[in-house]
């Protein structure tokens, strides 16, 4: 026995001393469903098939099962991994004593740190025992395991007078310790003694009981709480069948999970909860509800397969070019695989390696995301996120986007921290925390307050049209004069590639009064140049990016601050380009584009004309291109021989 483990053994049985759980958990077992086939029982439970053992081999647990972001987050800063090695180490090593205190106080942290309190009691951490005991066959995991889930159970009953803590029978910490105790029963399975299954059998009763009265009587809504609540129901209706609510669980999941099939995601797969790092997390729900049906003969929920297909598509097609999630809303940039994969093999959806994302639209969600992957060029990807929904989880980032170049983010959306942090109000759902606009400094008023949960709001902030032509792709974006942030100014917002060379972001701001306007974009932590009287600006990074006004003059004021950016779970502050221009019927036309050393490579010059704007752009090839782009209410719009009643041409 090695000395992380001595010292692990001696903090936890310290913690338990004179603790006398025996006769709490370890009476004897009635006859179950696993023992009476062997009985040849004539009214025996079926036995009950744990479908996940194929994966084990394959992947960490907490790359099988994607993570809510809350627990992400936590995952991320106090572990920093997801390799089941790494997190067994930690454990071992006292972390949960260093962060919680020795005895480990289960509810100490529910006043002041909810979201680290909630990641402890959630035992996210103990399938990795569980699994490394399955492929190991060492048992020193499941004596490790099994004192955390016995001191836990002593000290955390589900009815008493003075509980010592508010939420650990409540809603998702139930529901994840039911899915994480199962699969510790099951890769456990052949080392448990009789009275460790019996003890986590028993506790599963109890959980059993809040699964039913909790998320089996709650109100159907669309809250991915829900559904995976309804995940732990066919959990234990399904994998221990001799509980009296298993049935019970099995048609409670199934209602709610229909609901959610049908209400809980647009037509074209999207969440209606616009939650990016969500997704990977949802799809899996759906992934191990089918699985679990499938498997142990329950008829599955409704057009289940559908969404899986959508779902698929979905993770493969928004996917930044990293293999994450954006990390756009309450989001952790989340990778998509192995979820994705795994979801197309269920299908029996085969996808050649030689398969690339290409540009995906999705009009009833309201995102898009634009490639333009020229043959033998840099690609570009281009995320569109209009905020047709802004409060709860749903940033203030109106008519906001992501830019990133080849393997490389460009421009960014600062993401989201840790629930518990303060940032999190203070920052990250504010409006000036995303690439937008604030018109005459006004910023979202519910989530750029100190409200920790702002109310929704639907927006009538859309993508309105999505072309793609040989020499230009277009997604066009409107946030209405009568939204709440923006004084009664009708904000439009063009965002193309042209020739898979350049990127052109165009807004026009019109009004009948004269306002300000103050364009925020948002780097990494990189190092930037800024040129005074070109009002241009530098990315000095491995492959050098510019951001070139058209027109520097129309602006008022060009300013480098900073802001803070979540990346891998933590907060680090970074550039935010900041253009101010004012009027009443006003243009700003910004090229960013790849450069060798200086943004002086590339020149652009912009003409405004009675029906929208002219541009000429000149690159480093000396090649010449002309733009238009025509503005609401005009029918067409001409230069120098050049006319078009599209929304943009490229000549």
């Amino acid at each position: 026995m090695d000395n992380r483990r001595r010292r692990f053994i001696k903090n936890v049985t310290a913690a338990t001393a004179g603790v006398t759980l025996g006769s709490m958990a370890f009476g004897n077992s009635s006859v179950n469903a696993f023992s009476r086939k062997a009985n040849g029982d004539k009214d025996k439970q079926p036995e009950a098939q744990f479908p996940f053992y194929p994966y084990v081999k394959k992947y960490n647990f907490g790359d099988y099962l994607p993570k809510d972001q809350g627990g992400k987050f936590i995952q991320m800063q106090l572990i920093d991994s997801e390799d089941d090695h790494v997190i067994v180490k930690a454990i071992r090593n006292g972390l949960l004593q260093r962060v919680y205190g020795d005895p480990i106080g289960w509810g100490k942290l529910e006043k002041t740190e909810l979201e680290k309190s909630v990641w402890l009691n959630r035992f996210y951490y103990l399938p990795s025992f569980a699994r490394l005991y399955y492929l190991s066959g060492d048992e020193s995991y499941l004596e490790d395991m099994m004192k955390l889930i016995r001191v836990w159970v002593h000290d955390n009953p589900r009815v008493t007078e003075h509980p010592t803590s508010k939420y650990n029978w409540y809603d998702m910490q139930v529901a994840w310790r039911s899915i994480h105790l199962s699969w510790c029963y099951y890769l456990g399975e052949k080392g448990l003694s009789i009275a460790d299954k019996q003890l986590i059998k028993d506790t599963l009763k109890e959980h059993a009981l809040v699964l039913a009265e909790g998320f089996g009587q709650q109100k159907l809504n669309e809250f991915n709480h829900q559904a995976h609540g309804a995940l732990a129901m066919i959990y234990l209706g399904t994998l221990f069948p001799e509980l009296s609510q298993a049935e019970e669980l099995r048609t409670g999941a199934l209602r709610i999970l229909e609901h959610h099939i049908n209400f809980a995601f647009y037509p074209d797969g999207g969440n209606v909860e616009q939650m990016f790092g969500y997704y990977p997390f949802e799809a899996s729900i759906f992934r191990d509800t089918y699985l679990l049906c499938r498997d142990n003969g329950v008829t599955p929920p409704k057009n289940i397969l559908p969404l899986l297909h959508k779902m698929a598509d979905y993770l493969f097609e928004v996917a930044q070019p990293d293999g994450t999630m954006p990390p756009v809303n309450d989001s952790y940039p989340m990778p998509v695989n192995p979820t994705e994969t795994i979801i197309r093999e269920i299908l029996n959806e085969k996808v050649s390696a030689d398969k690339k994302p290409g540009s995906y639209y999705l009009p009833e969600t309201q995102i898009g995301v634009m490639r333009a992957n020229g043959s033998g060029l840099t690609p570009w990807y281009l995320l569109a996120n209009p905020a047709r929904t802004i409060g709860s989880h749903d940033h203030a980032g109106r008519l906001g986007f992501v830019l990133w170049y080849g393997k490389e983010p460009v421009l960014i959306d600062s993401g989201c921290s840790n629930y518990d942090n303060p940032l999190i109000v203070k920052w990250y759902r504010t409006s000036r925390a995303h690439n937008t606009v604030l018109i005459d400094g006004k910023q979202d008023a519910a989530t750029s307050s100190d409200r920790q949960w702002a109310g929704k709001r639907q927006t009538d902030n859309r993508i309105t049209d999505w072309e793609e032509k040989p020499d230009y792709k277009l997604v066009r974006m409107v946030s209405p004069a009568s939204d709440p942030t923006n004084s009664n100014v009708q904000w439009t917002r063009n965002l193309a590639f042209v020739r898979n060379k350049y990127m052109l972001i165009h807004d026009h701001f019109k009004s009948s009064e004269k306002h300000n306007y103050e364009l925020l974009l948002h780097l990494l932590p990189v190092e930037v140049e800024t040129h005074g009287a070109r009002k241009s600006v530098l990315l000095k990074t491995d492959h050098p990016m510019a951001i070139i006004p058209a027109n520097a003059e129309s602006y008022d004021d060009l300013s480098v601050g900073k802001g803070y950016v979540n990346l891998e779970g933590t907060d680090r502050l970074a550039p935010v380009v900041s253009y101010s221009t004012s009027g009443a019927d006003t243009h700003s036309v910004l090229l960013v584009a790849p450069v060798k050393e200086n943004a002086s490579e590339w020149k652009v010059t912009q003409e405004l004309l009675a029906d929208g704007v002219a541009l000429t752009v000149e690159g480093p090839s000396d090649e010449k291109d002309t733009i238009l782009f025509r503005k609401s209410g005009a029918s067409s719009i001409s230069y120098k021989g050049h006319q078009t009643s599209d929304w943009m041409a490229v000549f």
